[in-house]
């Protein structure tokens, strides 16, 4: 049998060779150009320019094979197949043309997926053309981030694709245009059923940010997509790979994509990273990323497991200014768990060091402010040291803090109550900022504001222990003692063994004339046990059974040992009818920096808007 004359000819005028020799070439150059265009800082069109003039390129070659051919005479026309010239079929020849052909189907399938997935590659405006239902992107100004699923072979790296999420929030949280859900609240619902539209509903969010993260080897594929609230329509989606030494900049990239398909502009100059890099040692960045996820104040043992990480992260790279900023926020915030003396050292140490890599780390700066507060009493450096955490900061840490262990010891209790409020909006499913909102609304005389919040962060973490005191002490300044005896005898044994606890139970006794049991409850705990910010219960008890000296005691000894408790001996009993004239009350709070004189002199020289 002959074969066919075309397929001769093209076999003879080697097309198929030129074929395959084109798509191989093209190829790397399109690989080439993925890496190093955005390097370059150029726009990911400019890839796709690449591929299309590859493409187009294509048939052009063909038909150049097709007519010319190469050799020692130079470039020169393919003289035509002889009329007695042709081939005969064989085992070896079908075997052939089967092999090219499956090469350049092969070829071009990988082209036409390579086309339709390029990064950066579907844009918003077609994406709402063909879904008209979906509002303007203009319209989103509310979003949350899921936390990023790990597709790695392993399943191990869940704790990474975690940590680019929480990356690319905080990026987004620092265009101003955009309201973007905290860590808390936007992670809450990893591992539910919950629909797009479910959280989006909970949340108050337009737009959800979802996506997954793979690791294989030394390259990270991410992809992402940005989902309408109400309808579920895709607004916009990308995939992006590299090398993991590049993972900022993907950060960044992604983090830019997803701005610019929400039409907000960054009000900033176009060629700013919104993910700054942090480290080039791969090992410290993991390290920090699995600290950041434990890192949270409401629960010691997490808080202490995050400040381990954070310690591996600044041993891996002793220049990382971010790991060092969390690991001083993280060691400051252990004297609500442990005595100052012991704590204060070695946070210290760290905001030190993160500060001298970075005089604007806003962790380090916060934790600068307290220990300033707390070890030297100096609250006019402590409070511009906190307003500059605040300014250079990425998340609302420093604004409750502020807010906390600032604002409300010197009386400003509404603008206390503001900041707390605004933080609950960005992160409603955090318990923490429940809780210490029912107490400004404690503190602010509003008892009944403040046992429906408790109720909220109750809702969210039964056992939280703030949350938990919160109830009790407002139930009984609603002047409904039954309820709070009732509600912490419903709790676990072992948290009503919680000095804390008993002096709440010991408070509802007293008011109810029990002063027998209140009075066994304050000589079991008060004299034995290192209270921390319990000390104000201690104290409040010790004043209903008419022992004000040694509530006294009780406050200055709290000041001796320069704990955090300290700073609630004004907010608790300034305006206390049984100590609020008293000589040694007076005195303690002059010694703190909190009369009324040193409050108001601070109030003059502080800005706070």
């Amino acid at each position: 049998m002959v074969l066919p004359r075309f397929l001769t000819e093209l076999k003879r005028r080697k097309v198929y060779r030129a074929a395959l020799v084109y798509a191989g070439v093209g190829w790397v150059l399109l690989e080439v150009a993925d890496v190093a265009f955005p390097r370059l800082g150029l726009p990911d069109w400019t890839v796709n320019f690449v591929l299309a003039l590859v493409l187009f390129g294509f048939p052009l070659v063909i038909v150049f094979a097709w007519v010319f051919d190469f050799g020692e005479q130079g470039v020169v026309r393919t003289p035509p197949l002889s009329p007695g010239e042709h081939h005969h079929f064989s085992i070896a020849r079908i075997a052939e043309f089967v092999l090219i052909g499956t090469l350049v189907a092969t070829v071009g399938y990988l082209y036409v997926d390579r086309l339709s997935l390029q990064k950066g590659m579907m844009k918003p405006e077609s994406a709402v053309q063909e879904k008209p239902a979906v509002p303007n992107p203009e319209q989103y100004r509310s979003i949350a981030v899921l936390p990023f699923a790990d597709m790695s072979e392993a399943g191990d790296q869940d704790w990474f694709a975690e940590g680019i999420a929480e990356e690319l929030l905080i990026a987004l949280s620092q265009v101003e245009q955009l309201s973007v859900m905290a860590r808390t609240s936007s992670f809450a619902f990893k591992g539910t059923e919950k629909t797009i539209a479910e959280i989006s509903e909970i949340l108050g969010v337009q737009a959800v940010l979802e996506g997954s993260v793979r690791r294989f080897g030394e390259r990270v594929r991410i992809t992402a997509q940005l989902v309408d609230a109400g309808t579920g329509y895709q607004i916009w989606s990308g995939s992006y790979e590299r090398e993991l030494t590049d993972i900022f900049q993907l950060q960044d990239e992604l983090a830019k994509a997803i701005v610019q398909a929400l039409r907000v502009e960054l009000g900033v100059d176009a060629t700013k990273r919104l993910i700054a890099e942090q480290t080039h040692r791969l090992e410290a960045y993991n390290w920090f990323l699995r600290g950041r996820a434990l890192y949270d104040w409401d629960s010691s043992e997490n808080l202490y497991l995050s400040i381990s990480y954070f310690e591996k992260a600044v041993e891996a790279d002793p220049d990382y200014a971010k790991a060092w900023g969390y690991l001083a926020s993280a060691r400051s915030l252990t004297v609500i768990w442990q005595a100052t003396e012991e704590a204060s050292p070695s946070a210290i140490i760290a905001y030190k060091r993160a500060l001298e890599l970075d005089p604007d780390q806003s962790e380090a700066l916060a934790a600068k402010a307290w220990m300033t507060q707390l070890l030297q009493g100096d609250w006019e450096t402590a409070g511009k040291l906190y307003q500059r955490a605040m300014t250079s900061g990425e998340d609302i840490t420093a604004m409750t803090t502020y807010a906390m262990l600032y604002l409300l010891p010197i009386g400003r209790i509404p603008h206390a109550i503001q900041l707390y409020t605004d933080a609950e909006k960005l992160d409603p499913l955090r318990a923490g900022y429940k809780a210490n909102l029912a107490y400004l609304l404690l503190w602010s005389g509003d008892a009944e504001a403040a046992i429906l919040k408790a109720q909220e962060a109750l809702e969210l973490n039964p056992q939280h222990f703030f949350a938990l005191t919160a109830m009790a002490e407002a139930y009984r300044l609603a002047g409904n003692c039954p309820a709070a005896t009732e509600f912490l005898q419903s709790l676990p044994t072992a948290l009503q063994q919680q000095p804390r606890i008993r002096l709440q139970a010991a408070l509802c006794y007293a008011a109810q004339g029990d002063y027998v049991k209140a009075r066994k409850i304050y000589r079991d705990v008060a004299g034995t046990t290192p209270l921390y910010n319990g000390i104000a219960v201690a104290a409040q008890l010790a004043l209903i059974l008419n022992e004000v000296n040694e509530a006294i005691d009780l406050m200055e000894r709290e000041v001796e040992n320069k704990s955090w408790a300290q700073f609630f001996v004004r907010s608790y009993f300034r305006n206390n009818d049984a100590i609020k004239d008293h000589p040694r009350y007076l005195a303690l709070l002059k010694r703190i920096g909190l009369d009324d004189e040193s409050v108001a002199a601070l109030h003059r020289k502080m800005s706070f808007d």
